[in-house]
């Protein structure tokens, strides 16, 4: 499978396993179940893109375009807004650095892509930002946009890369739920 074939696959995976509602059953930490909803906005056209990236001279890569072509935006799992060109526009964040540009929020996290570093032929180009850090404090997601949402719907909209963090912090934070019920 070559780069920007993925996304398709993986949307159509996750819209055969919506309910006739546009909702999905997840088992998130701890067991909890939810019913969450998504939701997908119409294509945008190749030329949309290509006057995106002549107006705002980037170059956005091949999976990210993909996606686009497929969903001009998006909200999955209730809290993930992945933008369309004009939220592109709307939440552009004039703290990043130039060529990086904020493709989504989730929960209190920015999803960013570095141009940069898609131009020079690196495909871990994704980054995740808190709500407040700047763009030096973010973590490298080592993916692309496709792996990235892959792994994020087989994760069910949790943050897979948080996973890595201590087991510690996993008991003591569904201690804390257990006593809240």
């Amino acid at each position: 499978m070559e780069v920007g074939q993925l996304i398709q696959k993986t949307l159509d995976g996750l819209k055969q396993r919506l309910n006739s509602d546009g909702t999905i059953t997840v088992q998130e930490e701890g067991g909890a179940i939810f019913e969450l909803s998504c939701s997908f906005q119409n294509p945008a056209t190749k030329e949309q893109i290509e006057n995106f990236q002549f107006e705002h001279n980037c170059c956005l890569p091949i999976d990210y375009q993909n996606f686009l072509l497929e969903h001009n935006g998006a909200r999955i799992f209730e809290d993930l807004d992945l933008y369309s060109l004009e939220g592109l526009i709307a939440y552009k964040d004039p703290s990043l650095p130039d060529g990086c540009i904020c493709i989504a929020s989730y929960l209190d996290t920015r999803i960013v892509i570095d141009t940069r570093i898609y131009k020079q032929g690196d495909h871990d180009y994704l980054f995740c930002l808190d709500s407040v850090d700047s763009f030096e404090d973010g973590i490298n997601l080592n993916a692309n946009f496709e792996i990235w949402l892959d792994r994020l719907i087989i994760a069910q909209g949790a943050k897979y890369w948080e996973w890595q963090d201590s087991n510690t912090f996993y008991y003591r934070w569904n201690h804390v739920l257990a006593n809240n019920n």
